[in-house]
């Protein structure tokens, strides 16, 4: 009998002891001490400054301390105020339990539950994992039973940073870190005793005791947890004195969120997994800088309708972003402020030109080459259908050199050169240059593509241009630092040392482009800058973008709804903002100012050599050239001295190309005693009349979103004879010109007979066809007393203007006369 009392003694012993071990060394919920996403992300600036604080997967503010850098006042604050025997207990306290259980009798409700720390931590564990804590007995015995496992498996100090990282502190913060940066401004580590202590009394209550709130009732409680403090030992009497004397200053600022657009991408470049603290390539000083200059040049935007603004700074020695805005206003909801002007494609207008002289240099051409300023017909992938590009001012200025044509952004050299090179070319070269817009075909784009009548990224824009300040290498920009500051990202060649010096010499040559800007404007710095604007059709898009060795800068005006801006364009909008930029970039980046002689590009290029040349051919200077200038050719290029100035007996004269022909003569340039090339001269009784524009079965498509005195044909004719011509449509005189001069036409759509008769009664005619285009979208219609010559506007993909040369036809493929630009 004793035997089976005592068997049965030693198996509830075991059974007993069995169920201790479990409840001690059991398993732990699934995932309970995964802290994947638990901790808000901290994005910085390249020297730690706070950009913005990404809320944890919870939704709370939360910095998590590690077990081994424990701030030793706020531990001892933290066991004073929740749990002052938690080095000794094992997860439970029975004396605490017991001593709630007698208060709840006594007061005849149960308020305490004698939890200890590790409780806690299994409370707020289940509670993280589950979504929301539960109540009840069970509920109890569960955390009970978590924490003799967590006892078992993690240290006093690791239980005890469990604890400090997931305790509430109010206002939707989530651990002491996250609270000591919130109200005091500081981590954790450098908290004084009194703060600890405040922050201590908070995880009991965090509403109730909330400081901004109700700071007396917190004090009240951090008085407690420093009396507690010197009772345990862990304060000494003279320091809770000072502790209880010193007066707490709450920070209370709203969260930081400097360069918002910038920081929405990176956080999206870092993805799921992304790390507590990001450290970018931004400056946050130069970002405040961009905005406050934005913020400054409010009043004259406003004036020209302009509510967005995008802006870039890039390190062209590291490749990293140093600002970048967006919008201009990020709160600025009306105007669409939050959307990220940097990387929303616009047309870049004459921006896009630098580009094309960068593949022509590449594959040739010199910034003394010499392009056709004339009127001129291009064929484009319709068969039969002709493109004839405009410059702004609706003038011809015959034969230009690269350098003028390209600093002036002339648009009728920049489509030539176009042609020369091709398309297809010009469309790898862009890729090439990263600009990953350009996805469709060269018959889609066509000619007009060199114009900048496709879109782009400001920021890819930008990162080409800096490939010209590196001396031809392109590297694609970075947004965040890499760990090993010695990493060195790949780049490749986009252009020869040569092409890009040439390129920075033409953009940064005020001379070269006063002819079209004139002097003194936003483009002119104290110091060489490689600078460029872009103006798109009806001023929707404003562009200035340049560089120095140091930076380069991208700015884009506009709106983001496409809404035209008034009397603006890349000079007056986008310019005055660049060259502020620039300068505080430059100061920012170097420390000062470049030197006036240091050139914009790293670029030391050897074969290049500077030469005497005809001013008007390009061609080496020749003994009877009236204009020479110097300028940069290939070393060693063998060429024919100048063929153009030829001498006569009585004079120095032009022999004129047969493509500059009939601009010499409208210029009334042409010299009659010497014909290029030579041809018997025709007597008075022999003069022919000809109608040279339009040419005989050309077809004009009428653009309804242009205004109609901007689209207007010129009649021209040739003719041996002087005198006047008279000009009729349909048989109506509509007016009388010079035989070297143009008449203006409005076009009227319908099939027209144009007629040109001469003084002696010789006659020349014409039969066009003029209808609407059917790009007829009253949205894109232009506003009441809207000016549409712009300092580089460029067109839609369709070309400008369309000539059939066979019999007309309703197929015949449909483009928009041209309307007048420059840049």
């Amino acid at each position: 009998m004793i035997g089976r009392r005592r068997a049965a003694w030693l198996g509830s012993a075991a059974c007993a002891a069995a169920m201790l071990v479990w409840l001690r060394i059991g398993p732990l919920p699934e995932g309970l001490l995964d802290f994947s996403g638990a901790e808000s992300t901290i994005v910085t600036d390249r020297t730690g400054e706070v950009l913005y604080e990404a809320r944890s997967d919870g939704g709370s503010r939360t910095a998590l301390l590690r077990a081994g850098a424990l701030p030793p006042t706020l531990v001892a604050a933290t066991v004073a105020a929740e749990d002052h025997r938690f080095w000794s207990h094992h997860g439970i306290d029975p004396l605490a339990i017991a001593r709630a259980a007698a208060r709840g009798v006594r007061r005849r409700h149960f308020s305490e539950g004698g939890s200890t720390i590790t409780q806690q931590v299994a409370k707020l564990l289940l509670a993280r994992q589950a979504g929301a804590s539960s109540r009840g007995v069970g509920t109890k015995i569960r955390e009970a039973v978590l924490a003799l496992r967590l006892e078992h498996r993690l240290s006093k100090r690791e239980i005890l940073t469990l604890y400090l990282n997931l305790a509430p502190y109010g206002n939707q913060l989530v651990g002491v870190e996250s609270a000591s940066r919130e109200y005091f401004g500081c981590g954790a580590a450098l908290l004084t005793p009194a703060q600890a202590a405040f922050l201590a009394a908070l995880p009991q209550r965090p509403s109730r005791f909330n400081p901004y709130r109700d700071p007396a009732r917190v004090r009240g409680r951090q008085q407690y947890v420093i009396e507690r403090m010197v009772a345990l030992g862990s304060l000494a009497a003279g320091a809770a004195r000072e502790a209880l004397a010193e007066r707490l200053v709450l920070k209370h600022e709203p969260a930081v969120f400097l360069a918002p657009h910038f920081v929405q991408r990176v956080l999206i470049l870092a993805g799921d997994g992304r790390p507590h603290t990001i450290t970018t390539t931004l400056d946050a000083d130069l970002q405040r800088d961009v905005e406050g200059i934005i913020r400054s040049q409010r009043p004259p935007l406003e004036r020209a309708g302009a509510h967005n603004v995008a802006a870039v700074v890039l390190d062209n020695l590291t490749g990293e972003w140093l600002a970048w805005e967006g919008s201009g206003d990020y709160a600025d909801l009306a105007h669409g402020g939050a959307i990220d002007g940097v990387v929303v494609p616009r047309q870049p207008g004459s921006a896009l030109k630098p580009l094309t002289y960068a593949l022509a240099f590449e594959e040739g051409e010199t910034p003394a080459s010499v392009l056709p300023d004339v009127p001129s017909y291009f064929p484009t992938a319709q068969a039969g259908v002709l493109y004839s590009p405009r410059n702004y001012d609706g003038q011809f200025r015959g034969p230009l050199l690269a350098r003028r044509a390209l600093a002036g952004s002339a648009n009728v050299p920049a489509v030539a050169l176009a042609s020369r090179i091709g398309v297809p070319n010009l469309l790898r070269f862009l890729r090439k240059a990263g600009l990953t817009t350009f996805d469709k075909s060269a018959a889609y784009y066509g000619l007009g593509v060199t114009l900048g009548d496709a879109e782009v990224r400001l920021d890819e824009l930008v990162a080409a241009y800096s490939a010209f300040a590196r001396g031809g290498v392109f590297v694609k920009p970075a947004m965040m630092r890499a760990a090993d500051r010695d990493v060195t990202r790949s780049a490749d060649t986009l252009t020869s040392a040569r092409t890009a010096f040439w390129i920075s010499d033409i953009l940064s040559d005020a001379d070269a482009r006063s002819f079209a800007f004139g002097r003194g404007g936003s483009l002119e710095f104290p110091f060489a800058v490689a600078a460029k604007t872009g103006t798109s059709q009806a001023y929707r898009d404003n562009w200035a973008i340049g560089y120095t060795r140091a930076v380069t800068v991208g700015v884009w005006v506009g709106n983001f709804d496409r809404t035209p801006l008034m009397n603006s364009s890349g000079v007056t909008g986008a310019g005055p903002i660049f060259h502020a930029i620039m300068l505080a970039a430059e100061r920012r980046v170097t420390g000062g100012l470049p030197q006036l002689d240091e050139a914009p590009t790293q670029a030391r290029p050897e074969r290049v050599e500077r030469r005497a040349i005809c001013a008007l051919s390009g061609m080496p200077a020749g003994r009877w050239c009236p204009a020479q200038i110097d300028e940069w050719t290939a070393a060693g290029a063998d060429g024919r001295a100048c063929t153009w100035h030829v001498a006569t007996p009585t004079r120095v004269t032009v022999q004129w190309p047969t493509e500059f022909r009939p601009w010499a003569q409208a210029q009334r340039l042409l010299a009659r005693e010497v014909a290029w090339p030579p041809a018997k001269p025709a007597l008075a009784s022999d003069a022919r009349l000809l109608v040279v524009n339009p040419p005989p079965g050309a077809v004009y498509l009428i653009d309804p979103t242009l205004r109609p005195e901007f689209q207007t044909l010129r009649l021209r004719a040739s003719t041996d004879a002087r005198g006047r011509i008279e000009w009729r449509v349909d048989g109506r005189r509509v007016g009388t010109s010079d035989a070297d001069a143009a008449l203006e036409w409005p076009l009227e759509p319908g099939r027209h007979t144009v007629t040109a008769r001469d003084a002696r009664g010789h006659q020349s005619d014409a039969a066009i066809f003029v209808k609407y285009s059917a790009r007829r979208r009253t949205r894109w219609l232009p506003k009441r007393g809207e000016l549409l010559t712009s300092a580089d506007t460029p067109r839609s993909p369709s070309p400008p203007l369309s000539a059939r040369c066979d019999a007309p036809s309703d197929r015949t493929a449909e483009a928009p006369i041209d309307t007048r630009r420059a840049s």
